[in-house]
């Protein structure tokens, strides 16, 4: 009898175990979809406003490893190259073209920048900032039209290197949209791969290999946080700062400083950098806890 009183008493503790370690979980994912759907205040300490020379409607920016500096490109098609504390190093004329976004790949140097409409990626040389290759993306993925032609188009753009990857990582990039209402252009970011290594044509195709639908509108720019590997998008109109995992894990929202914020780069060093449209370049220490 007393081992049968043990035997039971065991199995109502590892019963009892269960349900806590059961009811800690739900806790847990609760918290999880809490933080990803209620913004919070984003924890920073401000820098200010780094920008020392006149860049008219900065669209993008990204931070270039290799030389510690920033490229920032305009609505007007320059191409600017500053330090971190915002002074201009060189500037180049990118033909007028429609430029909303910049990106770095960090294991050869290159710039790529997305042409609005054209939904192109132009690869730049960021010496000379001469433009070397185009590619332009395949606006279709199994059968529908993702990218619409004269729609609000490509307003963002991102490097993520992966040294396993055939072409050296993928782009992912953000369409733009302020209805996302059904039957409206659709507000995704899409992985992009691009014949980077696997051609030398002066000209190619992306190709789409995957997107994610948000549930907000106005994707206005693209980051990647190599420290959580996720990318971080930014959102003008809503003011939002989102982390998106690359399987589509929208993991937290921010509330993000400023206005007319149209790009966002990390520098891995701590810091952020935000474009806003009325020319300033916004630095932010980032208190992130990832």
């Amino acid at each position: 009898m007393r081992y049968y009183k043990v035997i039971v008493l065991f199995c109502f503790l590892g019963i009892s175990v269960c349900m806590f370690y059961f009811l800690m979980k739900m806790e847990e994912s609760e918290r999880k979809k809490k933080a990803a759907s209620i913004p919070i205040e984003l924890p920073y300490t401000w820098v200010g406003n780094i920008s020392k020379t006149s860049i008219a409607e900065p669209s993008g920016v990204t931070y270039h490893p290799s030389r510690k500096t920033l490229f920032v490109v305009d609505d007007g098609g320059f191409l600017h190259e500053i330090n971190t504390d915002g002074v201009s190093i060189k500037k180049g004329d990118l033909q007028g073209l429609d430029l909303e976004g910049i990106t770095t790949n960090p294991m050869t140097g290159w710039l790529y920048a997305v042409v609005e409409d054209d939904e192109s990626i132009l690869e730049i040389n960021p010496e000379t900032l001469t433009i070397r290759r185009e590619f332009k993306i395949n606006r279709i993925f199994d059968g529908k039209t993702l990218l619409e032609e004269g729609g609000m188009g490509v307003e963002a753009i991102v490097f993520v290197p992966d040294p396993s990857h055939t072409e050296g990582g993928t782009f992912w990039v953000g369409n733009q949209t302020f209805n996302i209402k059904p039957g409206g252009e659709l507000s995704i970011v899409c992985e992009v791969e691009v014949p980077l290594n696997s051609s030398d044509a002066e000209t190619a195709e992306g190709t789409i290999v995957r997107y994610y639908k948000m549930d907000f509108i106005d994707i206005s720019g693209l980051g990647y946080d190599t420290q959580s590997d996720s990318l971080v998008l930014i959102s003008d109109t809503t003011n939002l700062l989102v982390e998106l995992k690359r399987d589509g894990n929208l993991i937290h929202r921010y509330l993000l400083p400023g206005d007319d914020q149209e790009g966002v780069t990390l520098d891995g060093l701590g810091y952020m950098y935000i474009a806003q449209e009325n020319g300033q370049i916004i630095k932010l220490a980032d208190r992130r806890l990832r």
